[in-house]
C-alpha cells in the first residue's frame, strides 16, 4: 500500500447544528436548546478524523471569498489537513449546512452547497497523484456540475498513477445521480455504502448481498454501515461483522464519515480486516457522542480508550484486531 497524502474530494461546509426537542409540522415552530457552529462536509470530516489518527490528507474543494468560506478556513488550518488545494472563488458564496437533531440523535439537514459545486476540472493538478496514497470521493459531487467533471478528471488521474480510489455513496446520490454513482462504484477500490443505498442502486436488500454485489463489481474492500446493527466489512478473502459498540448518542453527524475514516487508515497502513473494521465501527461510534462534526470528531486516542474499554463486549474473533491497532497505535507519536 502507498502510505502518501489521502486527496478527499468533496464539499467544506459551515454546519449549524441545533438540538430541538422535535421537528416542527408545516407553519409551526421549533426552539433550540443551543447553537453549535462549526466545519463540516462528509470527506472533510473523513479527512479531520484521518489526521487524528495520525494519517495525512489535503482536501480538493472550493470556497468563496465570504464570512463561511473565511470562518472554514480558518477552522480548518486549526488541523493538519493540507488545504493547499482549495480553491477560493471570491464570486460565490461558501456551502452552509443547517442541522435539527432531535434527542434520540438524529438529524435532519438542510444543505446550501454553493461554492462547492464549482470545482472545476482544470482545478485538479496531476502532480498531486504523485505520491498519493488514495483518492476519497463524497458521492455527492456527482451531484452538479462542473463538480461531476472534476470526479471524473480526479479518477482518471487516479488510475494512471496507481492511486486507489475510495467512494462514500451517500443516501441521495443513489436516488439522484444513479447512473453516474454506479459507474463511479465500479472504478473504485473501496467503497462504503449503507443497506438503503445499494437497494436503490442494486436491488439488493441483504448486507451479505450488498457485498457480495459491489465485490463482483472489483471493488477491492467494501463495507456496509448498518447503524445500531453494526457493520459488514468485506475483501476477496473474506468477511468480518462488528457489532455496534455501546455508547450515549447525541448526534449522528459525521459518524459515518468517521467510519470511512478508519478503513482508509486501515488501508494506508496494511491493517487487517479485523483491525480495519473494528478502528472503524469505534470511530463511528465516538462521533455520536458529540453534537456536531469537523473539530468534534475523535482521534487515536479516543479510539484506543474505547476499544480497550468495551474489548470484552465484541466478538473473540475481533479480538486480534483490536491488539493489531493497539501495536499499531503503540508505534507511533
Amino acid at each position: 500500500m502507498r502510505s502518501g497524502e489521502v486527496l478527499m474530494l468533496g464539499d467544506i461546509n459551515i454546519d449549524t447544528v441545533w438540538p430541538v426537542d422535535k421537528l416542527p409540522g408545516a407553519g409551526h415552530d421549533a426552539y433550540a436548546r443551543s447553537v453549535n457552529v462549526g466545519l463540516g462536509g462528509a470527506v472533510l470530516n473523513t479527512a479531520i478524523v484521518l489526521d487524528r489518527l495520525g494519517q495525512p490528507a489535503a482536501m480538493l474543494s472550493c470556497v468563496g471569498q465570504d464570512l463561511w468560506g473565511t470562518q472554514a478556513l480558518d477552522l480548518l488550518r486549526q488541523t493538519g489537513v493540507n488545504p493547499g488545494y482549495i480553491r477560493i472563488r471570491p464570486e460565490l458564496a461558501s456551502g452552509l449546512i443547517f442541522l435539527a437533531v432531535t434527542p434520540d440523535g438524529e438529524r435532519t439537514m438542510f444543505s446550501f452547497r454553493g461554492a462547492n459545486t464549482h470545482l472545476a476540472p482544470e482545478d485538479i493538478p496531476e502532480k498531486i497523484f504523485e505520491q498519493a496514497s488514495i483518492l476519497h470521493i463524497s458521492g455527492y459531487s456527482l451531484l452538479e456540475d462542473p463538480q461531476q467533471a472534476a470526479v471524473w478528471r480526479a479518477v482518471e488521474l487516479a488510475k494512471s498513477k496507481g492511486v486507489a480510489v475510495s467512494l462514500d455513496t451517500g443516501l441521495e446520490p443513489a436516488l439522484l445521480t444513479r447512473a453516474e454513482l454506479c459507474r463511479l462504484i465500479e472504478m473504485t477500490d473501496i467503497c462504503v455504502t449503507g443497506p438503503k443505498e445499494m437497494k436503490e442502486l442494486y436491488a439488493v436488500t441483504s448486507p451479505e448481498d450488498a457485498i457480495a454485489k459491489l465485490l463482483s463489481l472489483g471493488v477491492r474492500l467494501a463495507a456496509v454501515k448498518l447503524g445500531e446493527g453494526g457493520s459488514l466489512v468485506a475483501d476477496v478473502q473474506g468477511s468480518v461483522f462488528c457489532p455496534a459498540f455501546s455508547v450515549e448518542v447525541v448526534d449522528t453527524t459525521g459518524a459515518g464519515d468517521s467510519f470511512s475514516a478508519g478503513l482508509l487508515f486501515g488501508w494506508t497502513h496494511g491493517l487487517s480486516l479485523e483491525a480495519s473494521a473494528v478502528l472503524a465501527s469505534a470511530l463511528g461510534a465516538l462521533a455520536t457522542t458529540v453534537f456536531g462534526a469537523g473539530l468534534s470528531l475523535p482521534g487515536k486516542q479516543d479510539a484506543l480508550t474505547l476499544l480497550k474499554a468495551q474489548r470484552e463486549n465484541i466478538p473473540a474473533n475481533l479480538y486480534k484486531g483490536i491488539d493489531e491497532l493497539i501495536t499499531q497505535f503503540g508505534k507511533e507519536p
